[in-house]
């Protein structure tokens, strides 16, 4: 097989323990300091983020608050702040921008940079990427850091950055590659888990560099084009191009969940916190500019029997639970939607039947089957007596204004100026949460 090693110029800019290290940026006191950020702050709550100095004391991304402290006991632990994160991350991610005009928002903290034709050689690359890594610094916060790898492919330019932190910058071409292989472990590249590793070992692939040098068709074989793939990437040949920001595919769905704590069984706010989070869902899709076709609901209730989630695979058959055993509904909306009072009250009425005042640990709405707006408007009371004189559903129009004034209003003022009744008292429960791969609300200055 005769396929040429890729040309192109593709950086990796990796944020070191970000969410850590912003909250470190903004106080000072914390600096130096081991730190955990969690998802929530009770002790079973989940670290998402640690620090550098947290990290090298042994703290890992995943444990609980309970075990960090038991781990690591001089540190200190704060629950995130997603709102101060996606501000950080705007304006990192705004001087990218200015390096070349296709950048790939790939995570909150990671971005892809296809520099093909922009700069003559990787050592020129480096050295403007070194340039915005001062720009960072100086122009966003000084305690924040990055690791940068470049490469002639995506996946070899992952691997770069991954291979000096924090703060390092590596290159690797032809020249370089096999010896730097030579030195990684299966599991030190994106894509090689346990199971792929398992599979690699039982045809003799113990290394990077074996697996590189591996006859391409007895991969294939055994793996199917998956065998082609991994193959390719090893051997620096180009399988997957950097998506730009503005032709990143639409999301298939957008939702919320929440693990449901006593306080809000015992303070009856099961519905208030259903609202809240089909509230949230909704306005992430509207600003997205999509509709919803369907909407699923997921109960979960104390007992270990009868809860199954949606999130295996939202578009199999739903499963319709008897009185009391939660589970997950969905409904299809007439026509697409997307205001809030169409998307609360479909919520609403999926609640009443998966729900029957039982203690709830787990709450979470999918909004799918999601499409931008077609332009055409239903007519209204076609062939009625008393039928309305205005060829469109006004009642529609209003309600999709008013979802989008409110957003508007939440935008300027915060989630709390403007709400539905129920969810008057509900406080800082199902609070806003923000994963690393998700880069909605980030925007490019």
């Amino acid at each position: 097989m005769s396929l040429k090693l890729s040309t192109s110029l593709i950086a990796h800019v990796d944020m070191n323990s970000y969410f850590a290290s912003v909250e470190q940026q903004a106080n000072p006191t914390l600096r130096g300091r081991p730190l955990g950020v969690c998802a929530y702050l009770h002790k079973k709550g989940c670290v998402i983020a640690a620090s550098i100095e947290a990290k090298r004391l042994g703290m890992k991304v995943g444990m609980s608050v309970e075990e960090a402290k038991l781990k690591v006991p001089s540190a200190v632990f704060v629950q995130n702040d997603p709102p101060k994160y996606r501000a950080v991350t705007s304006r990192v991610f705004s001087i990218l921008h200015e390096l070349t005009d296709c950048v790939e928002h790939y995570s909150i903290d990671e971005a892809f940079l296809d520099l093909t034709g922009w700069y003559r050689d990787p050592a020129e690359a480096a050295w403007a990427l070194i340039r915005a890594r001062w720009r960072i610094r100086d122009e966003v916060g000084d305690w924040l850091r990055c690791s940068i790898g470049i490469a002639p492919t995506r996946f070899l330019a992952k691997t770069a950055s991954d291979l000096e932190k924090p703060n390092g910058l590596v290159v690797i071409d032809k020249d370089n590659l096999d010896e730097i292989l030579s030195k990684l472990d299966l599991e030190d590249v994106c894509g090689i888990g346990p199971r792929i590793r398992r599979r690699l070992e039982k045809i003799g692939i113990r290394t990077l560099l074996e697996l590189k040098k591996y006859p391409v068709g007895n991969l294939m074989r055994a793996f199917g084009k998956n065998g082609f793939y991994l193959w390719s990437k090893v051997n620096g040949f180009e399988v997957e191009n950097v998506t730009p920001f503005d032709g990143a595919p639409a999301p298939k769905s957008v939702g919320h969940s929440y693990c449901v704590p006593d306080r809000v069984n015992k303070e009856g706010k099961v519905l208030a916190t259903l609202i809240k989070l089909t509230e949230r869902a909704g306005r992430r899709m509207r600003a997205l500019d999509l509709l919803a076709g369907s909407i699923y609901v997921s109960v979960g209730l104390r007992q270990d029997y009868g809860f199954r989630s949606q999130f295996d695979s939202v578009h199999d058959a739903f499963w319709r639970p008897g009185a009391g055993e939660g589970g997950t509904l969905y409904t299809l909306f007439e026509e697409p939607a997307s205001d809030s009072f169409s998307l609360v009250g479909a919520a609403t009425e999926l609640l009443r039947e998966l729900w029957h005042g039982e203690c709830v640990n787990f709450l979470a709405v999918t909004l799918t089957n999601l499409a931008p707006p077609s332009g055409q408007r239903r007519l209204s009371n076609v062939g009625a007596r008393h039928a309305s004189p205005l060829p469109w559903d006004r009642r529609t129009d209003r309600k999709r204004l008013a979802s989008t004034a409110a957003d508007q209003i939440r935008d300027r003022y915060g989630d709390e100026a403007i709400m539905f009744g129920q969810m008057l008292g509900l406080g800082d429960e199902a609070p806003d949460r923000i994963g690393f791969r998700k880069v909605e609300g980030v925007e490019i200055q």
